[in-house]
């Protein structure tokens, strides 16, 4: 959450053109100096400065050295600060805004949400409003250690996919030992239009300080216009628990989950993850997450019957500037372990990823990610004696609006490789969607 501190920074401009058309701006060249540095989020310069300024002199200098004090951790002297000056200007909903963030960097989340809900009533600019939105999703965030939240979203979109079944390019290929072959109509790629629908509600109860319950309900699917054999739906139910001590939390979650391809089960599993997190900072955030899940599919898939074990290590940075950055870094490894005695479908597994996503306006975010995954398989394929590895890279790049608090839209496109040492399994593929969403908050 504290990444909100330079919200303010990117909506200042747009709510001064609201709410100080037409007043007095020469204040005193001190107290102008210290907006002008609040303003383009350098507080840490502008607190000293306060210490010069006569504020019953210069009412102004109470709101810009309240705002200053609250930035540089001074929460309780800058929401005194902020609380006088409003208190002298009431009228003043650039004061009242600084009085809520005041009071939400200081841990008073009823006063904070008061404060917001009063200022967003009053039908802000939109830069304005999207920010407000930000604290007042962070406040729900918070309210969920002491009060029951249910959350959920539907969403629905479409767009198009070059592979739909993740198939060879051409159905001519050559293999080890058996040379030259002709790929089956099926395994050869599928280019589709697709409709694309998702949706999910989740629970999250307190039943201790610093303890509570959750569970949760999602699932989503691709519906291909010419490919339906190719359809792909997916869902899961989750149960779990966690415990927050200081910088620590620790989740247990149970999960089941079901995949259906072209309407017919293909595949179910049931998992274990348990997860420590730890804030590293109020930027930072370090977590470690081992799992394991047991993985069976039905009639001749039986055979591809596998135990999944797997560690997670992931590391979340978030910056105090322009766009404010946030950085995801992860890293994995895994081992697939066939039921079945077939080595051949057993793999172990190892990857990373990178995502970073960006705030150029408090109504936008942009956010691009890459991921690596190699897959080295633990016996040869029966005929072919050759054991095979993968190696599948994904790119991608996306756009986020929110149009109101709960309606955002999202275009996004994908790019995935998958290069092997059989041709069998190489394939590339791209898709392209927008998609609207609406949460229920």
């Amino acid at each position: 959450m504290a990444i909100l501190r330079t919200t303010r920074c990117t909506f200042a401009a747009a709510f001064a053109a609201w709410t100080f058309a037409g007043a007095a701006h020469a204040q005193g060249s001190a107290v102008d100096e210290v907006r002008r540095l609040v303003d383009i989020g350098r507080s840490d310069e502008a607190y000293p400065l306060c210490a010069q300024i006569d504020r019953d002199a210069v009412p102004q200098a109470d709101l810009w050295c309240g705002v200053a004090a609250v930035d540089v951790g001074r929460t309780g002297e800058g929401v005194l600060s902020i609380e006088r000056y409003v208190l002298r200007t009431p009228d003043d909903l650039r004061g009242r805004l600084e009085l809520a963030r005041a009071y939400f960097y200081a841990g008073d989340d009823v006063s904070a949400r008061r404060e917001f809900e009063s200022v967003r009533a009053g039908e802000p600019p939109v830069p304005v409003r999207a920010g407000i939105d930000r604290y007042l999703e962070a406040l729900s965030a918070r309210e969920a250690q002491y009060r029951t939240r249910v959350r959920g979203y539907v969403e629905a979109g479409g767009g198009y996919d070059s592979n739909v079944n993740a198939g060879v390019a051409q159905a001519d290929i050559a293999l080890p030992v058996l040379g030259p072959v002709t790929v089956v109509d099926f395994g050869v790629e599928k280019r589709a239009g697709f409709g694309w629908l998702a949706g999910s509600v989740q629970v999250n109860h307190p039943v201790a300080p610093g303890v509570a319950a959750y569970g949760g309900l999602v699932a989503n699917g691709q519906f291909n216009a010419s490919e339906s054999d190719f359809d792909i739906a997916q869902g899961a139910a989750t149960l779990g628990a966690s415990w927050q001590t200081g910088r620590h939390t620790f989740f247990g979650t149970y999960s089941h989950g079901e995949l259906s391809v072209g309407g017919d089960r293909y595949r179910r599993s049931d998992g274990v993850t348990l997860e420590w997190r730890h804030a590293v900072s109020d930027l930072a955030t370090l977590s470690v997450a081992p799992q394991y899940a047991r993985i069976g599919y039905p009639g001749e898939n039986a055979v591809r019957d596998s135990d999944f074990y797997a560690l997670g290590v992931t590391l979340r940075k978030a910056w105090l500037t322009t766009w404010q950055p946030v950085l995801n870094l992860s890293a994995v490894g895994a081992r697939e372990e066939n039921r079945r005695d077939r080595d051949d479908l057993g793999r172990d597994v190892y990857g990373g990823s990178a995502d970073v996503t960006v705030s150029p306006a408090p109504q936008w975010a942009l956010n691009a990610a890459f991921a690596f995954q190699r897959s080295t398989y633990m016996g040869p394929i029966p005929l072919l004696g050759f054991t095979r590895r993968d190696d599948n890279y994904s790119a991608s790049v996306g756009a986020l609006y929110f149009i109101t608090r709960e309606l955002s839209a999202r275009v996004e496109a994908q790019y995935y490789r998958n290069d092997s040492n059989l041709a069998l399994y190489e394939y590339d593929r791209y898709v392209v969607a927008g998609k609207l969403r609406y949460d229920f908050k």
